[in-house]
């Protein structure tokens, strides 16, 4: 049986989640719950990354220690885990003191192969990023994600030699078996590479946040070396080692550079197995401004799924933008794509169905078990509906064109009721052909669930619950 490792990023844990966070973990279920419905096993891992200098000073603002602050901020990430109806298998958190073991141990490793070098070094540190930048990477001293200016620090770190893996890792990416997906993201980060790779610093010294350095514990290992290391503890840690390597880590661009070089390097050093695919998803923005909690726009999922329900949560994110892309989100967006798509398109088309079978007395309890398949036989159609086609866009992470697709179905089959009005047949006596129409447009509303259940679950399994008991009822209800 085919076996698939599926990760989102763990989600660092100063700020509260937002839209934002759940957008790779929608994703990454997407895939998980394809997989499974395939048939294959799945092993899907999301998480919180919780030490750093970052997390200390919040703690610090709030005078609580690092851990209660970790302990705290990690609840809320797995609530929003329930909010978008993840279905993880495992919650890796970096505080867990099994990861901490592993994340010694393998640095350990490292360190006795030789990878790891003690030097001085001076630069310009970014707190929010937790990391350091070049002079280059400054605008006006500041950094131009956080715009917060960064501070000189100096220090002796150890080092690892990243520089030595230049070559191997640019190689493996240019032939594809570290696949970076979009082309355009593969292309970016080939671009650095070929810009040179020095080596790292992967501990701190002013950091006390952190897991030690096993032969050095003033100095605690860098916060992202430790995080990136939850994609190998988290099967060790849960018996699920059968699953390494990743096939696939879903992540924002902003920490492409982490999971596209700095971890396939170390697993290299390690001589550990690398990681098949890298998808690198677009970052969005609402009402064109980036979200923020200083200008007030931050989206809170539990909000949007108390209003329009977790389904259409999930739907909204995934067909407002072209996974890979960047996009812009809008509340009156939401609740257009509601009322449109969700009510009047697929919720509509359900109850007009089942509402029919039912005042015709159709006997669907006699159809066979094909029907759930739309089996050639029972539709005349199956060349103009297009389950493979939508099977092949999920496969290859573009979720928006699968979902327009599924819904060209949903206005195609809305379209012949219309055009072939039912109950014209029943008031013309055409028992037998208005038979067959229903029983044809039934099966078709179970394959429609059987499309979208991976991107919306709850919605399939009500329609698949209201067409085996024909009590059929609005499952999305319009909002005025």
């Amino acid at each position: 049986m085919a076996k698939k490792y599926i990760t989102t990023p763990i989600y660092y844990i100063n700020a509260n989640p937002h839209l934002g966070h759940a957008y790779a973990s929608i994703a990454a279920d997407i895939l998980a719950r394809y997989y499974r419905k395939k048939g294959e096993k799945v092993y899907f891992l999301t998480g919180t990354d919780e030490h750093g200098a970052k997390n200390a000073l919040v703690a610090e603002k709030e005078g609580i220690s690092p851990q209660e602050f970790a302990d705290r901020q990690s609840k809320k990430f797995a609530k929003i885990s329930k909010v978008v109806n993840l279905s993880n298998d495992d919650f890796i958190r970096t505080t867990d003191p099994r990861h901490e073991k592993i994340v010694r141990e393998f640095i350990q490793k490292l360190y006795d192969k030789k990878f790891i070098y003690k030097k001085e070094y001076e630069g310009w540190y970014c707190i929010g990023c937790e990391e350091f930048k070049t002079e280059k990477d400054l605008v006006d001293g500041c950094c131009p994600v956080h715009k917060t200016k960064a501070v000189k620090q100096k220090e002796e770190n150890w080092f690892f030699k990243l520089s030595k893996f230049q070559g191997k890792i640019k190689d493996l990416i240019e032939k594809d078996k570290i696949k970076i997906l979009p082309k355009e993201r593969k292309n970016e980060i080939l671009g650095k590479i070929n810009l040179g790779l020095e080596d790292i610093s992967i501990s701190r010294t002013g950091v006390s946040w952190g897991v030690k350095v096993p032969w050095d514990e003033k100095q605690t290992v860098y916060v992202w070396v430790d995080a990136l290391l939850n994609y190998y503890s988290a099967p060790i840690i849960f018996g699920k080692y059968e699953f390494w390597p990743p096939d696939i880590h879903f992540v924002g661009k902003e920490i492409m550079w982490f999971h596209a070089i700095i971890w396939p390097a170390i697993l290299l050093a390690a001589e550990e197995s690398l990681p098949k695919i890298i998808f690198v998803h677009g970052l969005f923005s609402v009402d064109g401004h980036k979200m923020s909690k200083s200008i007030g726009n931050v989206i809170d999922p539990k909000e949007m799924k108390d209003e329009f329900g977790t389904d259409a949560v999930r739907y909204y994110v995934m067909r407002e933008i072209s996974f890979g892309e960047d996009g812009d989100v809008s509340v009156a967006r939401i609740k257009e794509r509601y009322n449109n798509d969700l009510a009047a398109g697929l919720g509509n088309l359900v109850q007009r169905v089942l509402s029919m079978v039912v005042r015709y007395k159709v006997k669907v309890e006699k159809l066979p078990p094909a029907c759930k398949r739309l089996s050639a036989a029972m539709a005349g159609r199956a060349s103009s509906f297009q389950q493979e086609k939508i099977h092949n866009l999920t496969e290859s992470f573009k979720f928006q064109e699968a979902l327009v697709e599924i819904w060209k179905e949903i206005a195609r089959i809305n379209k012949e009721i219309a055009d072939t009005q039912p109950w014209q047949l029943a008031k013309d006596g055409e028992d037998k052909e208005l038979e067959e129409f229903l029983k044809t447009k039934y099966c078709e509303i179970l394959a429609i669930a059987d499309l979208v259940e991976p991107y919306l679950p709850e919605t399939a399994e009500k329609i698949k619950n209201q067409a085996k008991t024909l009590k059929p009822v609005p499952i999305f209800q319009k909002i005025e």
